[in-house]
């Protein structure tokens, strides 16, 4: 699978070369909210300080919570599971989504895209869990990763935590 930033708000996930899969689109550049469109469409709300909403006919399906230690949670309420994204505390900048058990599922690896405006995404999948990693689940992944990259380049972003 391979993630096209087409521009700083429409991120789309190919399947293959010119196979859309999936898209995430912003309605502004401050990631406030946004759209998932899977085979099925999603809104991306705000839902309080820190936090982000994925919901289909006004039921939330998941969840993006904002923690302490600089980390961000993904709870998706169908599967009755919960993810883990973070930062890499290196020199190579490096973004992983993890289970509950601290299993690496996917990584995310940014560039800088100057005509753009945005960043480039380069997505390694653990084979292992291939089957978990579908494209709600990665683009739930990649909305982290822009909130992350939007805050440390000093973008646009809206509040993260409560003071």
């Amino acid at each position: 699978m391979l993630i096209q930033t087409i521009h700083k708000t429409l991120f789309v996930l190919e399947a293959s070369p010119d196979n859309i899969s999936a898209r995430l689109t912003y309605q502004q550049n401050d990631f406030r909210k946004g759209e998932i469109e899977t085979g099925q469409s999603y809104a991306l709300n705000p839902g309080g300080t820190g936090i982000w909403l994925t919901s289909r006919a006004g039921k939330t399906i998941a969840r993006i919570k904002v923690e302490p230690g600089a980390q961000i949670s993904i709870k998706v309420e169908c599967r009755k599971k919960k993810y883990f994204f973070k930062k890499s505390t290196g020199w190579k900048l490096r973004f992983s989504l993890q289970n509950k058990e601290g299993e690496e599922l996917l990584t995310l690896l940014p560039a800088v895209n100057w005509i753009k405006e945005s960043h480039d995404y380069i997505l390694q999948l653990n084979e292992e869990f291939e089957d978990e990693c579908d494209s709600f689940l990665i683009l739930q992944a990649l909305h982290c990763a822009n909130l992350s990259m939007s805050m440390m380049t000093g973008g646009k972003v809206p509040a993260l935590i409560s003071i």
